[in-house]
């Protein structure tokens, strides 16, 4: 482990984060591999869309012109495809009460040679600055997976199953 602090994240909202797109885009692919057939697919149907939303942000770590990490998210609501599929997936009781107006955490991505620095937990205190109230996020249901982890440490929970190895997970930043 480097005994350099990390690096410290810049936050972009809204449509300002489509400048970042390609570089973001190159991070995006070297840490999901293979979820988007090519650039413009990722684009239009998660990026680019998803900078529409309520209240989006972007956290990014860069060194010179690479993204290193990054971080989205923006306030998910009821009848959109996500708020929906958590009120499949969870207990009706939890999700009436964590479903609907919560913060979104969508990704969160730092390069291989660059984790085990502090990156993930900045760009995690960097999206969520500010932001009181729930969030949500999905993630493995592995409790060594090192997302898990990051996010037990922050203080989120485990609400309930998406499906079979992924997990709900839970922060209230009353």
């Amino acid at each position: 482990m480097s005994d350099r602090s990390p690096e410290v994240p810049s936050l972009v909202c809204g449509s300002a984060a489509l400048t970042f797109a390609t570089r973001v885009w190159t991070c995006h692919q070297r840490v999901f591999v293979d979820d988007f057939a090519d650039y413009a697919t990722w684009y239009s149907d998660l990026f680019e869309k998803h900078t529409k939303r309520e209240r989006h942000r972007l956290a990014l770590i860069q060194e010179d012109d690479t993204v290193t990490g990054y971080a989205w998210g923006y306030i998910g609501h009821r009848g959109e495809y996500w708020a929906d599929l958590l009120c499949d997936s969870l207990p009706e009781r939890i999700a009436s009460s964590w479903v609907g107006g919560h913060f979104d955490v969508v990704e969160l991505a730092v390069l291989p040679e660059h984790r085990r620095r502090g990156l993930g937990k900045a760009l995690h205190d960097c999206l969520l600055d500010g932001w009181t109230g729930r969030c949500l996020l999905s993630t493995s249901s592995d409790p060594d997976d090192p997302a898990v982890r990051l996010y037990a440490r922050s203080g989120w929970r485990t609400l309930g199953p998406l499906r079979p190895g992924v997990q709900v997970m839970g922060l209230d930043r009353a």
